[in-house]
């Protein structure tokens, strides 16, 4: 049998192409019965179903699939050959950790080792996570043996706090103002559907043993983020996913996308990256209201952004410490984020601050047109940033989202490209549970390693720092309860909702004026 070829970054034609497909649903009910619980045997599950399809198109399949109340199952499908498919059981395994991930991966790798290895991780999303050991998380050291207490709720110091959020008092001498560098993390952790840290997934591929990969589609939420992919750069090609929600398709676009790899003959890992997006769209633009922004980035070209991204940080910096008007330009950084692109991170579907992930590309654009003084060369570095992530979106939809009709989502500006967190973006005290860990960049080696890893791009750049000083003088409240947002699935079997009209409310930021009552929210 002919295999479509695949030619990778460094000129290489490979023989034929594996797909290796992580799927940790183990977690969700939803994903791992989905469609509305029809599939209770995993092959009635229509990613089954898809992956069969995608062997018949002379792509290898590979996939670890793990679902609710079920054993871990390895299935193996050959290219060409769907009916050949076997299913073994691996027990139970730890999605989240970096070896079972960098497991699958070697066991591509030996089964076919002159194929292409093409990553695709189903189920949740994130963005940024910490790498956290929870062995770690004692009574004595979460408290450090007492001298923090941890309460939940609204107290009269933080009146506006979400009911269920951990805090602290205000003024707690362990707490420097401005930012919650707490000496030990935070107690909080999600409890439902975490996905692998970001440590851990640039961990899993450094240490697989297998040769790098051509494209990792991250066909979840959130996960087209700066740091994970500054992380994840040495190990692959190309990158491909969306930096707000997707929708949970179950792997719908895959037959006709390695359809057409088939009938090509061949592509390079640049193209099927951008498939990936492309597919992606199709499925979803299709129903309507499904409305998603997808993107491909040539891996390589992280080190140049990263390197541009430490730079308007530091001027960044410069100018909030060095300025005389510090407020003023507090304000004017303020006032570039509200304008730039939001993704989900809060209660509630609107896309706009507080959300805590910014779209890198937008908020540098914005920067290029805020009112700083003109030595610090923000302008400069900021348009610097948006030329090396251009290119980086491939398409963005503009629709209502079937999962609340009241709200539109607006991905068509061009300066979009992928997430980076940005907690607490107006300034009121209150952050996103993982922040501890993200600025905690010198953790004190005498206390317990609650967060045993730390990702480099925390530590090369100045983004870190840029964040700690944007945030000084303004008092630590709390931090905001911790969940992985639920994942949006397709509307697979319901008419689509009725559309609102267009005099109804809109979260897309740039059809709406700045709405200073959502600092109080």
């Amino acid at each position: 049998m002919t295999y479509p070829t695949l030619t990778t970054d460094d000129g290489r034609e490979t023989r034929s192409v594996t797909l290796a497909v992580f799927a940790p649903f183990g977690t969700d009910e939803t994903l791992s019965t989905y469609p509305e619980g029809a599939s209770q045997d995993l092959t009635q599950h229509p990613l089954f179903e898809n992956l069969l399809k995608v062997a018949e198109q002379g792509t290898h399949v590979l996939a670890l699939i793990d679902r609710a109340g079920h054993d871990t199952l390895l299935v193996r499908i050959p290219a060409g050959q769907p009916g050949a498919v076997t299913v073994e059981s691996r027990w139970k395994q730890d999605m989240s950790a970096p070896n079972t991930l960098a497991g699958l991966l070697h066991e591509a790798w030996l089964w076919q080792p002159d194929s292409a290895i093409v990553l695709t991780l189903e189920g949740h999303g994130a963005g940024y996570l910490p790498e956290i050991d929870r062995r770690k998380l004692s009574v004595t050291n979460i408290t450090d043996h007492g001298k923090v207490v941890w309460k939940i709720g609204v107290t009269d110091e933080s009146p506006t706090l979400p009911l269920g959020s951990p805090i602290l008092p205000l003024g707690s001498p362990i707490l420097p103002l401005g930012s919650p560098i707490l000496p030990l993390g935070s107690p909080i952790l999600p409890m439902n559907h975490m996905p692998i840290s970001t440590w851990g997934m640039g961990r899993a591929l450094q240490t697989a043993g297998v040769p790098k990969l051509a494209v990792i589609h991250f066909n979840n939420c959130f996960n087209m983020s700066a740091e994970l992919l500054h992380t994840i750069a040495p190990y692959a090609d190309f990158a491909a996913g969306y930096p707000n929600y997707n929708f949970f398709t179950a792997g719908a676009a895959y037959p006709t996308l390695f359809a057409r790899l088939n009938a090509a003959g061949g592509a390079s890992s640049a193209q099927l990256a951008r498939w990936f997006a492309e597919g992606n769209r199709d499925v979803l633009a299709a129903k309507g209201n499904h409305p998603t922004t997808g993107c491909a980035v040539h891996l390589a070209a992280m080190h140049d952004v990263t390197e541009k991204l430490d730079d308007l940080a530091d001027a960044l910096l410069s100018a909030l410490r060095i300025a005389p008007n510090a407020s003023d330009v507090r304000n004017e950084i303020q006032q570039a984020i509200i304008r730039a692109q939001q993704y989900d991170t809060e209660a509630g579907l609107p896309l706009e601050t507080p959300d805590e992930l910014t779209d890198l590309c937008s908020f540098a654009q914005a920067l290029t047109a805020v009112n700083l003084p003109a030595h610090y060369n923000i302008a400069a570095l900021a348009q610097g940033l948006v030329n090396a992530l251009n290119g980086v979106k491939v398409y963005g939809e503009n629709d209502h989202p079937w999962i609340d009709p009241s709200v539109r989502w607006n991905f068509s500006e061009t300066t979009l490209a992928m997430n980076i967190f940005l907690p607490d973006p107006l300034l009121r005290g209150l952050w996103d549970w993982r922040s501890p860990y993200y600025l905690d960049v010198n953790p004190d080696p005498a206390k317990p390693a609650v967060q045993p890893a730390i990702i480099d791009f925390l530590q090369v750049t100045d983004w870190v720092d840029f964040l700690i000083e944007y945030h000084k003088d303004t008092p630590f409240l709390g931090l905001l309860p911790a969940v992985i947002p639920e994942f949006p699935v397709f509307n697979a079997r319901f008419e689509p909702p009725d559309q609102p009209s267009d005099s109804s409310p809109a979260s897309d930021h740039h059809d709406r004026p700045d709405q200073p009552s959502q600092m109080a929210q």
